[in-house]
């Protein structure tokens, strides 16, 4: 007999399936299996940015260049030709290691065969939340009540051009492409967005259950973590993710510098914000560990450090003890050796880190939210003055 709120055999099996599979728009169900989530990226280019194209087209006259005004809008261009396909595309490389990290708490010995129990309810109940029809529905009625949002809180000089037509007539309206804007493809890119925060809120409260556990960590762990850090790899999980916010917020800036009289400079404080958000987002979640690395780390130092200053002192006595004769027969005692590889242990507890992420893992997630702005930089500077600036780095 099964316990109440455990998962059976089969629905841990299935935890992989759990976590690919979001319903999103209105319960219909994203399955990523690798020859769907490249037709879903190209669905979303063909809901979210060809009909804008195509209505602008429609709508376009000799005073109102509509085709040419949306295709130098590079705020619509990064959100629907590159941050909604990215969103889609980083389920099937995201979700999958997220399980295995997750599968490697019971596989890695951290936790005692007495939680295993409390292990899979936190486990289980994490499906049933990747699967709630509610959650899904919040989304989608979110997502339109940020779009309308827009439309009511914007004042019309804040929109691009192509968003309103009869200008030169003097009865300017929405033109058809921004209202397709407004009702399909924004909405379609924050069903995405909020989709990626709710999964993380998920993997959050998971890690958080987990903590709360007895786990069993080792202070001399190579490492560095006490045995954690292959939670830290979670974080080189989100980078496309945090490539698809970059384009989001990296879009909204150029264009800010094109329409607005803005200069690059301007770039830098959309950057740091988002960088911020970022590393709260997909690297907060680990904080909860912090407490357990550092009651390992303060227990490894207590226990380790008497052991190797027990055999420090032995050594010491053995060894630097003026009747103690040293010849080439020194060379094949075992002492110095053991006495290295004892030191060498104790070495990797002191330097137990309380946040297990690595510098690599950290380094990864920022270049890839900052990628977009590079590239937007590139727009905007001559480049003449990158290649001389690239020159003096080497030089």
């Amino acid at each position: 007999m099964v316990a109440h709120g455990t998962p059976t055999d089969r629905d841990i099996g299935h935890f992989d399936e759990g976590l690919l599979t979001s319903r999103v728009v209105f319960g219909g169900r994203f399955i990523c299996a690798p020859d769907t989530v490249p037709r879903l990226a190209i669905l979303a280019i063909l809901v979210g940015w060809v009909p804008l194209i195509a209505l602008c087209a429609f709508q376009a006259t000799a005073a109102e260049p509509m085709v040419r005004w949306i295709l130098s809008d590079v705020a619509v261009s990064c959100r629907s030709l590159a941050a909604a396909p990215l969103l889609i595309l980083a389920m099937p490389v995201c979700l999958p290691r997220l399980s295995e990290i997750a599968r490697n708490f019971r596989s890695s010995g951290i936790l005692s065969d007495d939680d295993f129990a409390a292990f899979d309810h936190a486990w289980s109940t994490t499906l049933r939340w990747c699967s709630f029809t509610s959650s899904d529905i919040v989304i989608v009625v979110v997502a339109y009540a940020l779009a309308a949002s827009i439309i009511l809180r914007v004042p019309e000089a804040e929109f691009p051009p192509w968003y309103m037509t009869g200008l030169a007539g003097g009865s300017a309206r929405h033109s058809l492409a921004a209202w397709w804007h407004i009702g399909i493809s924004l909405p379609l890119l924050f069903v995405l967005v909020l989709g990626w925060i709710w999964r993380v809120i998920l993997w959050w409260r998971f890690l958080y259950l987990v903590s709360r556990l007895e786990l069993r960590l080792v202070p001399s762990h190579p490492d560095h973590t006490a045995g954690l850090r292959f939670v830290g790899y979670s974080v080189q999980s989100f980078s496309l993710v945090a490539l698809a916010f970059g384009f989001i917020v990296a879009g909204t800036a150029a264009n800010r510098i094109l329409y607005r009289n803005g200069d690059i400079g301007s770039l830098e404080p959309s950057v740091v914000m988002l960088v911020a958000f970022v590393l709260i987002l997909f690297v907060g979640p680990l904080i909860v560990f912090t407490p357990h690395l550092l009651r390992a780390w303060r227990r490894g130092v207590l226990e380790y450090g008497t052991i190797a200053a027990r055999l420090g002192r032995t050594f010491e006595g053995k060894w630097l003890s003026r009747d103690q004769a040293i010849d080439s027969s020194s060379l094949d005692v075992q002492d110095f050796s053991a006495t290295t590889d004892l030191y060498q242990v104790a070495s990797n507890v002191y330097e137990v880190r309380l946040f297990p992420v690595g510098l690599m893992s950290l380094g990864m997630l920022v270049a890839m939210t900052m990628c977009p702005f590079a590239a937007i930089a590139l727009l905007f500077v001559p480049i003449d003055v990158v290649i001389n600036e690239f020159i003096a780095l080497l030089t």
